[in-house]
């Protein structure tokens, strides 16, 4: 019995061995070791996320789309993949929604942010007279993300080693008025 868990095991890890070493192959590109283009096709469609996790920086600034109400509370506008509303990443909604939020922060000029910061979130919020920066509704575009005024707040992520800490540091936050109309 011992005999049969051991190699299954011994087993699972090969097979693991030669998937994750055959990813890695693939999504290297030209090199001594080419790989041909189903191969390339066949592991993106395996591995889709790839190794692309790697260069992501983790101290690029965030950005989180919330939704003015109308009773003027805040929603979340678009959740994290493996929440419940995304029935734990078997949606893609969430992907779609992240997608048209990029094609919304493209409309965002750096000079807008400026023009913000001199608002509290508390002003945002409760004033229908703040100009908002205006984003085209476009059909084409748009699918998950519906017309109406965006709140988009903008941070750093504080590093693992200094948030058991939080009185040695400050974590500035900007916001950004949207309306998509």
């Amino acid at each position: 019995m011992e005999i049969k868990r051991f190699s299954f095991y011994l087993t699972v890890l090969l097979l693991g061995f030669v998937l994750v070493s055959k990813a890695v192959q693939a999504s290297v590109g030209v090199n001594a070791t080419e790989t041909t283009f189903q191969e390339r096709y066949a592991f993106s469609v395996l591995l889709p996320e790839g190794w692309g996790f790697f260069t992501k920086s983790p101290r690029d600034e965030k950005n989180v789309l919330y939704r003015i109400m109308p009773d003027k509370t805040l929603e979340v506008a678009v959740h994290k993949n493996a929440d419940p509303e995304n029935l734990f990443g078997f949606s893609r909604r969430s992907r779609r929604t992240s997608m048209e939020f990029s094609r919304v922060m493209a409309h965002v000029k750096a000079k807008d942010w400026e023009k913000y910061q001199s608002y509290s979130l508390r002003d945002l919020l409760t004033s229908d007279t703040i100009a908002a920066v205006r984003v085209p509704y476009s059909t084409k575009q748009f699918n998950q993300l519906e017309k109406g005024t965006y709140i988009v707040k903008r941070y750093s992520i504080v590093p693992w080693a200094w948030a058991q800490y939080p009185e040695h540091y400050t974590n500035p936050e900007q916001y950004l008025k949207l309306t998509i109309n």
